[in-house]
C-alpha cells in the first residue's frame, strides 16, 4: 500500500497535491471533508476559495458590515473590500481563471508580459493574472499550450495554487 499523508486516506505521499494539502491543513486554511478524507477531486466553490484565501491571510476583520451568517460571509466581505470580486456566487464553481485572478489581485495586480496560451486571449480580463501566475511558477498550464481558464478547480487544484502562490 502507498503511504498516505495528513491522516487522509485519499492523499498519497506521491500525489502532486500532498505537500499543498499538508500546508493548507497546518495553516488552518482548510480541513478535510471528514476525519480521514480530504476529497481532493471534489469541486471547489467560489465561497470556498474566498474563505481559503481569507484564512490564508490570517482572517482579517473586514471594515464594512458583514451581511449573512454563511460560513463564507466574512470572507466574501473581506474579498470585496480587497477588490478580489464584486460579482460573487458562493455556490458556483471556481475556475482556474478565477483563482489566479484572486491571487494576482492579492499580489497588487502587477503588470507582466503575456502568457502565450492559445486559450487565453490577450484582451481577456484574466490575461495578466494568468501571465503573472506563470511568471511566479504558480501554474504551467494544462498542457498542449493551453491554460484552460474555464476548467473547474478541485480542492487539490485550489490548495496547490494557494501553496505555490502564498507559501513563497
Amino acid at each position: 500500500t502507498t503511504p498516505t499523508v495528513g491522516g487522509f486516506t485519499d492523499v498519497k505521499t506521491g500525489d502532486y497535491f500532498a505537500d499543498p494539502v499538508l500546508w493548507a491543513v497546518e495553516k488552518k486554511i482548510t480541513v478535510g471533508t471528514s476525519a480521514t478524507t480530504f476529497s481532493p477531486n471534489a469541486t471547489c466553490t467560489q465561497g470556498q476559495i474566498l474563505t481559503f484565501l481569507w484564512r490564508a491571510k490570517g482572517e482579517p476583520k473586514p471594515t464594512g458590515t458583514v451581511s449573512g451568517t454563511q460560513y463564507y460571509a466574512t470572507a466574501a466581505q473581506w474579498a470585496k473590500e480587497q477588490g478580489l470580486t464584486d460579482n460573487f456566487s458562493a455556490e458556483a464553481d471556481c475556475t482556474r481563471a478565477m483563482v489566479v485572478t484572486y491571487l494576482w489581485k492579492l499580489a497588487g495586480s502587477p503588470k507582466t508580459g503575456t502568457s502565450n496560451f492559445s486559450d487565453v486571449p490577450t484582451n481577456a480580463d484574466y490575461a495578466q493574472a494568468v501571465a503573472w501566475a506563470v511568471e511566479q511558477e504558480i501554474t504551467k498550464g494544462t498542457g498542449n499550450g493551453c491554460f484552460s481558464p474555464d476548467a473547474i478547480c478541485s480542492r487539490a487544484h485550489i490548495v496547490s495554487f494557494l501553496y505555490r502562490g502564498l507559501e513563497k
